[in-house]
């Protein structure tokens, strides 16, 4: 994260749940209902706590 401190990463924070939230509303499905799949996303697969994140997949035909 480059935000100067933690006020400046909370506003950041906030404009990316401002913009989940909109996508949600353009594919019909409400904040809860994609926390509900984040969740169930976490315990399958995990979560990001250790910062560690897929950066790009090759597919091999």
């Amino acid at each position: 994260m480059n935000a100067g401190s933690d006020e400046e990463a909370i506003e950041e924070l906030a404009d990316i749940v401002e913009l989940i939230h909109s996508l949600g509303g353009i594919h019909v499905s409400t904040f809860d209902e994609i926390e509900k799949v984040r969740l169930e996303k976490a315990k399958n697969r995990g979560r990001f706590e250790k910062k560690i994140y897929l950066v790009e997949v090759c597919d091999e035909l």
